[in-house]
């Protein structure tokens, strides 16, 4: 098993890591072994009743043993936690596991863990010097995409038969896509120490940018998330993208429909702040009082939810490109019906960060030039109010507003180039409902 750090696109789907050697378990029949599939439900599935079951399955009877436990306690989990993903051009270096794991790292959870009195492994070979199988077809894969886990569908399978027969009305079936990690173990004979271990994650459509989208999008709800980036694309579904203007008119509808919208209308503010917290400094415990995010924690979050409104469209989004004249915050690449490559580049601030100015005036243009595009948007984030952060001094918002444009102007007209710049408002406020 690799622990070293692996670092994916944000498509990656189906890995696995191994722990012992497939020749060890790929000869003989396969009733000569014991596997053991081990998965940790989603909270929806809770309602298991904790006990031990036996389900017939294929002219055989398997065992189900279904138990809460904690973090500890978790098998999958404890198997893999070590490994690191990251959101390779998303700016999250790494994302810490549980965010992979079908219960997101909540506990008391339920494990269910499933005995077949058979060896199950689909994926091995013992002609081969491995054990393991390697005639992929890639060419089909790039169409179809990667094949149905066939070593998942059976503990599903099993898993919904003894669902059914407990008849909780409560509790549906567990779908495929429900259930996105879990580990294979075999065994000659139990209890032993298996001779392979096996540990599947993101075994499922989207598993990864689910993942990624839960972790960096706290405290948005899912129903208002999906209909804001639905409306936004089903507005620009007919629209042409034929030059870069196009484009960028594409990636400003975004920011102004999907995160100025959500962001000041339905307060997705949270993201952007980090929560009073209580600290020991020099043994002594003090108060640290909410703080805006640094801006390299913020971005990560503004990418995920471009690239969730922009992807759709084919607009793809890429988080600290290295133009080398330095990193811009944001980069749009689209390719247009008759193969021509657009870009559009994005400097993002927060509106107390000391080079303001420098930012639009030179950092952006220089970006633009490097990249060979001739439009850019400046984005600024504000978070001064009247109660919990003070910055910046000597500024309020409608005058920063009125710099931000005033300043887009005149670089446009010096360059010859496009530039806009927007202000985005991540102000603690008071709801509306305190209002008076």
């Amino acid at each position: 098993m690799n622990n070293s750090g692996i670092k994916l696109d944000m498509d990656m789907a189906d890995i696995s890591f191994v722990e012992g050697t497939a020749k060890s378990i790929s000869s003989g029949n396969s009733e000569d072994y014991v596997s053991r599939v081990d998965i940790v439900l989603p909270v929806a599935f809770r309602e298991i009743p904790v006990g031990e079951y036996s389900i017939g399955y294929n002219n055989t009877v398997v065992t189900a043993i279904i138990s809460t436990i904690n973090e500890k306690e978790d098998p999958v989990f404890n198997a893999a936690r070590n490994i690191k993903i990251g959101a390779s051009g998303s700016g999250l270096e790494f994302i810490p596991f549980e965010a992979y794991s079908d219960n997101r790292g909540v506990y008391p959870a339920t494990l269910v863990t499933l005995i077949f009195p058979m060896r199950i492994a689909s994926w091995i070979d013992d002609s081969h010097e491995t054990g393991m199988k390697m005639d992929f077809d890639y060419e089909q894969i790039e169409i179809t995409g990667i094949p149905d886990n066939k070593e998942k569908i059976q503990a599903i399978l099993v898993l919904n038969r003894l669902i059914k027969s407990l008849n909780i009305e409560s509790l549906n079936s567990v779908l495929y896509d429900d259930i996105t990690m879990f580990m294979e173990c075999y065994f000659k004979k139990l209890p032993a120490i298996p001779l392979v271990r096996k540990v599947n994650a993101l075994v499922s459509k989207d598993a990864y940018k689910n993942a990624v989208y839960d972790y960096v999008l706290p405290n948005i709800r899912e129903s208002e998330a999906s209909r804001s980036f639905s409306d936004f694309q089903v507005a620009h579904a007919n629209k042409q993208i034929s030059c870069e203007l196009d484009l960028k008119s594409a990636v400003e509808d975004a920011i102004q429909g999907v995160l100025k919208h959500n962001i000041e209308s339905r307060r997705w503010i949270e993201p952007f702040w980090d929560g009073q917290r209580n600290v020991n400094h020099n043994g002594v415990e003090i108060t640290v009082p909410r703080m805006p995010k640094g801006e390299t924690k913020i971005q990560p979050t503004l990418h995920v939810i471009l690239d969730m409104a922009l992807s759709p469209l084919g607009i793809h989004v890429t988080r600290e490109s290295d133009e080398g004249v330095g990193t811009m915050d944001f980069l749009f690449h689209f390719t247009t019906n008759d193969r021509k490559p657009l870009s559009v580049g994005i400097e993002f601030k927060v509106a107390h960060h000391k080079e303001i100015k420098k930012g639009i005036s030179q950092q952006l243009p220089a970006y633009l030039k490097a990249i060979r595009s001739t439009s850019g948007i400046f984005v600024v984030m504000w978070f001064k109010d009247s109660k919990f952060f003070k910055e910046p001094n000597g500024y309020e918002k409608e005058k920063m507003e009125i710099f931000l444009d005033e300043q887009s102007r005149i670089i446009s007209l010096e360059l010859g180039i496009n530039l806009s710049a927007t202000m985005l408002d991540a102000s603690i406020r008071p709801s509306a409902s305190n209002l008076s």
